[in-house]
């Protein structure tokens, strides 16, 4: 490796990805130096990265990235079968400065004594803010009904500046809305992850290791080592902690007694705010309820939660998506590879085969 290639790796852009776990916390994935930020080097990144997941691993199931071109398409190409979510935090930034700089305030301008005077001057905060809270209402609909009487509103907001509609409905709403709005980006599961906030934060961890614009390939290696350590050590505790302590609200109570010790407190947590609003009205239906914590997080929304309490069931570990209750990193201790039911399955057939109707009642 030569002087010049030495000193300019820490410059060239590094392509992170990161992931979600349990517990809620950010872990890193895989990191990639590139020459350039171009559909190639990305889908190169994107496809080593497979390679080390191997053909037996769970691809991600959704991928968030912000709104450039580029990154989209590798994304759709390399990842086909995974949902892509734009960030929105990023897409309402961009809209902003589009408004501040297309949408100008109007003046009204008489003459006086010869001399134009300007009157009546409209703030440009006060004509910002109401499209901008216009836009923000639209994004955040919860359902397409919602969507579509939302568009109503934010179009009357935007109904003195043509220019600016057009742009926002062309460029973002009409080809992104189901990677933006929330009625569509609910149907999902992404975990909360509808920004790309959590690998900027991790990106600056990184550079915080990194602490220098010089280095070669190997020092750089020996700190992100670093980082994966600490990392690692600070999720390992965040499982310990749901393993090992129950919060006092949780015990002794049917609705949790399945789940303590075996799931994230974090996610717990999430199901213990739909229980509140599941007790606030226990005949609540799903149009009602909107089961976005169902689609959204794989965890228990507000009407099964309900249904639970009126039975005073608990709630089981397999009604809950694998991902809330895997408080391990790397291979699973248990060789679950080995555990079958097949034949046991085929003798549950057989026997509903032989027997009457009632008893093929009783065995289901």
């Amino acid at each position: 490796m030569d002087s010049t290639y030495k000193t300019n790796l820490y410059r060239m852009p590094l392509f992170e990805i990161v992931g979600v776990t349990s517990t809620y916390l950010t872990y890193s994935i895989g990191f990639a130096f590139m020459m350039s930020e171009k559909e190639d080097n990305f889908t190169w990144a994107l496809q080593m990265l497979l390679k080390l997941l191997g053909p037996n691993s769970d691809m991600p199931k959704v991928v968030v990235t912000d709104r450039d071109t580029g990154t989209m398409n590798v994304v759709a190409n390399v990842l086909p079968n995974s949902s892509a979510i734009l960030c929105y935090f990023h897409v309402a930034k961009n809209v902003r400065s589009i408004i501040i700089t297309d949408c100008k305030v109007k003046q009204n301008v008489v003459v006086v004594d010869g001399q134009k005077k300007i009157v009546d001057e409209e703030k440009h905060s006060k004509l910002v803010d109401p499209i901008f809270d216009a836009w923000k209402k639209l994004v955040e609909s919860p359902t397409q009904e919602l969507y579509a009487g939302n568009l109503l509103e934010f179009q009357d907001a935007c109904k003195d500046y043509p220019k600016f509609l057009h742009y926002v409905e062309t460029t973002i709403l009409k080809p992104f809305k189901d990677k933006l709005v929330r009625a569509w980006t609910n149907l999902v599961l992404h975990l909360g992850c509808r920004t790309t906030n959590r690998v900027e934060g991790a990106h600056g961890v990184v550079k915080e290791y990194l602490s220098t614009s010089k280095g070669d390939l190997g020092t750089c290696w020996e700190k992100i080592d670093e980082m994966l350590a600490n990392q690692f050590g600070e999720i390992q505790s965040s499982f310990g902690k749901s393993v090992k302590v129950l919060e006092n609200r949780y015990k002794d109570v049917t609705l949790y007694s399945e789940l303590g010790g075996h799931m994230s407190r974090q996610a717990m947590n999430f199901i213990s705010v739909e229980e509140e609003r599941a007790r606030k009205t226990l005949c609540i239906e799903k149009k009602t309820c909107g089961c976005v914590q169902r689609m959204s997080y794989g965890l228990p929304c507000a009407c099964f939660i309900a249904m639970k309490i009126r039975h005073n069931k608990p709630i089981r570990l397999d009604e809950i998506h694998p991902h809330c209750h895997k408080l391990y990193m790397g291979e699973e201790e248990s060789n679950e590879d080995l555990f079958f039911v097949a034949e046991e399955w085929r003798g549950i057939q057989e026997r509903l085969e032989r027997v009457l109707f009632q008893m093929k009642l009783e065995i289901k």
